[in-house]
């Protein structure tokens, strides 16, 4: 593939050139080095049979926040010309399909409503016929199923979440394949994730984040108990029901401590860089429990400060900084954050694990005594 000299955006043969991208651009919020990569990485997807978005891949790759996003997306509704706009189909493919509640997939016994989110697996809102039930459906995409390792980690995923029973963590009913789609049936949860919240709201108060994080540390503690490793704790895998209930979601990542085999080879990290912790950005084979701990650390530091810990102009920056930089103090950030609350931040976030609490019933104790003397 050819790129331009003057724009740096792909030729009329590759991708189409993205209006977002150009609004991102102009409003310096992106360079074309970054469209072009988000590009290249859209052409990858859509080999792979996977349809993503501009916008939600910008914010995928970390090039972008949701709000900046949600901002682009505005103005380009303004600028794009009527004949352009994208009109709603329906196929039977389910990477072509688009969300009507008029003509649902039908997986099985699932009608699929809507798309919720995902990029590896794809999450859709929809109705089990057999109980008029609404459930969260996460799909393998077709193209993706012809890779051996993403049909392993889509099995290791349900054979992860088979495994757990507990209020902090979203329960799955069914799994299994159907005209070689691979599907996963889970409880829906009428409410929204954190890093929405935070979107919408900002900094959280000091008891509300407390109370969040104890809903994920006590998820977190049964699943370690289980000897299964989260891997990817952040805000966008945590859901909070419109009653308050906290609920550990996504176990796309989970490792069985005890598995001789593993699926992640030696030396390729996995997780989401803002929140990952030292040993798993180093792909260390003895990390352990302790790294989701160091995760959630992370989180509440963001949803504290309202910052994340570390920040780079990518993935691979970012990572080396949860490595080789001190630890953070969330009152540098936000200074109301108290003592108390920040020194737990500071702990869990050790770059030693030995530093760190060293279980989640542990950090769950510390959680539940900030909660009782925090006004």
């Amino acid at each position: 593939m050819k790129w331009g000299l003057s724009m740096a955006v792909p030729e009329a043969s590759g991708p189409r050139r993205d209006l977002f991208g150009d609004i991102a651009v102009a409003k310096c919020l992106l360079t074309w080095s970054q469209v072009r990569d988000i590009l290249k990485k859209q052409v990858q997807y859509r080999e792979k049979g996977i349809v993503i978005r501009f916008g939600e891949l910008s914010v995928e790759m970390g090039y972008l926040t949701a709000p900046q996003s949600t901002e682009i997306l505005a103005e380009q509704r303004t600028k794009r010309k009527p004949y352009e706009v994208k009109q709603p189909q329906i196929s039977t493919d389910l990477q072509e399909w688009e969300d009507s509640s008029d003509h649902p997939y039908i997986l099985g016994r699932y009608h699929l409503q809507k798309r919720l989110g995902g990029v590896m697996g794809i999450v859709f809102k929809g109705i089990d016929t057999q109980n008029g039930r609404p459930v969260a459906i996460k799909v393998l995409p077709k193209g993706l199923a012809q890779d051996a390792s993403f049909v392993e980690r889509f099995k290791r995923e349900v054979r992860a979440t088979g495994a757990l029973s507990h209020p902090n963590i979203i329960s799955v009913w069914d799994s299994g394949v159907i005209n070689g789609v691979f599907y996963l049936a889970m409880e829906y949860v009428e409410g929204e994730t954190l890093i929405r919240r935070m979107h919408r709201e900002g900094i959280q108060p000091e008891k509300t984040a407390l109370a969040i994080g104890l809903g994920v540390a006590r998820g977190l503690e049964h699943a370690h108990a289980q000897g299964i490793l989260h891997r990817d704790v952040k805000p966008e895998n945590i859901m909070i029901s419109s009653a308050g209930q906290v609920k550990l979601a996504d176990l796309g990542l989970a490792l069985f401590l005890h598995d001789t085999l593993r699926i992640t080879s030696v030396g390729i990290a996995v997780g989401t860089p803002h929140y990952i912790s030292p040993e798993q950005a180093r792909a260390l084979r003895n990390t352990d429990h302790r790294s989701d701990l160091y995760s959630l650390g992370a989180t509440l530091f963001h949803v504290v400060s309202g910052r994340l810990p570390y920040e780079g102009e990518n993935g691979g920056e970012v990572m080396k900084r949860h490595v080789f930089e001190p630890t953070p103090n969330p009152q540098d950030v936000n200074p109301a954050v108290s003592n108390n609350t920040a020194g737990m931040i500071i702990k869990l976030m050790a770059k030693d694990p030995e530093q760190r609490y060293q279980t989640a019933s542990e950090v769950a104790a510390v959680l539940e005594y900030l909660l009782s003397i925090t006004p």
